[in-house]
C-alpha cells in the first residue's frame, strides 16, 4: 500500500468573507470576492493510510463523505484511518465546508501520491462555486481578492486576482452570538435563484473601493484607509440584502454588535458571509484584548448569549506536516 507507515496531519485556518464584489453577468464575469484568512478557529485532522474508511471525532460525517469521494473518484484501492482533533463549527460564517474538504483531499492525496492540484480538489468537492476566498485561504493564505467565474464555468475555481500579506498587528476582533441561523447549501442557492441582480451603480462603487481604496491600503500599511473600505462594502451590500436578510445585517444582534466595535475604537467593522460572525479590524494586542473583553461583555448581556476572541491574520494558509 502507497504511503503505508505514513501519517499525514493537516491544519488549516478559517476565513472572514467580507463581501461578493459584483452579482451582475453583463460584463462577463459573475461573482468575485474579497476576504481575508484568520488564524481560528482551525480545522485540524491526522490521518493515516488503512485498508478500510474509519472518521472519527467532530464532523466526521462530512469528513466521510469527502473522504469517499476522493477514495472512490480516484481509484484508491484502500482506506485511511482519519482522526479530526479540532473542527471549525459549520454554519458560523467561516467557511468551514471548503475546510474542511480541502484538508481531507490533502491528507488523502499526500497518503496515496495522487499529487492533486487544490484547484481540482476543490471542484471535485463542490467548493468555491462562488467565491474563492475559501480556497486560496487554504492554499496561501492573506487578504485575498478573487475574479468571479464566467456565467458558463462555475465548475472551476475563480481567478484570484489580488493577494498580499496581512500586517502581523492588524488583528480581528470577533463576535460570535449564540443565534440560529442557517442560509448555507440548498438555502443559498435558492436565494441567489430568485435574487434580483443589484443596479451597476452599487457594483462601481464596491469595485472602485475595492481597487482604489483597499487594495493600496494594504500595500501602504494604512490601517484606518483599509478599516474604512472594509465598513462601506459591508454596509453598501447589506442595503442590497434588505429585503433577503431582513436588514442591513441577518439577525438585529449582528448589527448592534457591529455598531458596538465602532463604537469601541474598531477600524472597520463586516458581517462574515451569513454571519452570524462579525468582525471589527484593530491595531496590537493592547486594542484587541480590550474590545474583545467589552464585546464579550455586551453579548452577554439581557438574557443574551455569545463570546468574543481576538483572531490574528494567517499569512501561510494550512500547514501539512508529514511523519
Amino acid at each position: 500500500m502507497e504511503g503505508e507507515g505514513t501519517e499525514v496531519t493537516v491544519k488549516t485556518p478559517s476565513r472572514l468573507h467580507f463581501a461578493m464584489i459584483n452579482l451582475r453577468s453583463d460584463l462577463g464575469r459573475l461573482y468575485g470576492s474579497v476576504g481575508v484568512a484568520i488564524d481560528r478557529p482551525n480545522i485540524v485532522l491526522e490521518a493515516r493510510p488503512a485498508d478500510t474508511l474509519t472518521v472519527e471525532g467532530p464532523s466526521a460525517d462530512r469528513a466521510r463523505n469527502y473522504a469517499e469521494t476522493i477514495l472512490k473518484g480516484y481509484g484508491v484501492d484502500g482506506g485511511a484511518d482519519i482522526k479530526m482533533i479540532s473542527d471549525i463549527k459549520a454554519h458560523l460564517g467561516f467557511g468551514s465546508g471548503t475546510q474542511l474538504a480541502l484538508a481531507v483531499g490533502t491528507a488523502l492525496s499526500e497518503l496515496y501520491g495522487l499529487d492533486l492540484k487544490l484547484e481540482e480538489m476543490a471542484m471535485r468537492l463542490h467548493r468555491s462555486r462562488r467565491s474563492g476566498i475559501g480556497t486560496y485561504a487554504f492554499e496561501r493564505g492573506g487578504f485575498i481578492v478573487d475574479g468571479g467565474h464566467k456565467p458558463d464555468r462555475s465548475n472551476s475555481v475563480p481567478p484570484l486576482v489580488f493577494r498580499s500579506d496581512v500586517p502581523e498587528d492588524w488583528l480581528f476582533v470577533i463576535g460570535l452570538p449564540d443565534i440560529s441561523q442557517d442560509r448555507s447549501g440548498k438555502v443559498e442557492n435558492d436565494i441567489f435563484k430568485r435574487m434580483e441582480p443589484p443596479p451597476g451603480s452599487l457594483i462601481g462603487d464596491i469595485s472602485r473601493i475595492v481597487l482604489v481604496q483597499m487594495i493600496p491600503a494594504i500595500l501602504e500599511r494604512d490601517i484606518e484607509a483599509f478599516g474604512s473600505a472594509m465598513t462601506d462594502i459591508d454596509f453598501k451590500f447589506g442595503e442590497f440584502w434588505l429585503k433577503i436578510q431582513g436588514g442591513r445585517f441577518s439577525h438585529p444582534v449582528i448589527e448592534e454588535g457591529v455598531d458596538f466595535l465602532l463604537e469601541t475604537g474598531a477600524y472597520g467593522v463586516g458581517q462574515s458571509s451569513w454571519g452570524p460572525a462579525f468582525y471589527g479590524l484593530v491595531e496590537g494586542k493592547a486594542q484587541g484584548d480590550e474590545i474583545a473583553s467589552k464585546l464579550g461583555e455586551f453579548l452577554n448581556r439581557d438574557n443574551r448569549r455569545g463570546e468574543a476572541f481576538v483572531a490574528k491574520p494567517d499569512n501561510q494558509g494550512a500547514v501539512v506536516t508529514i511523519t
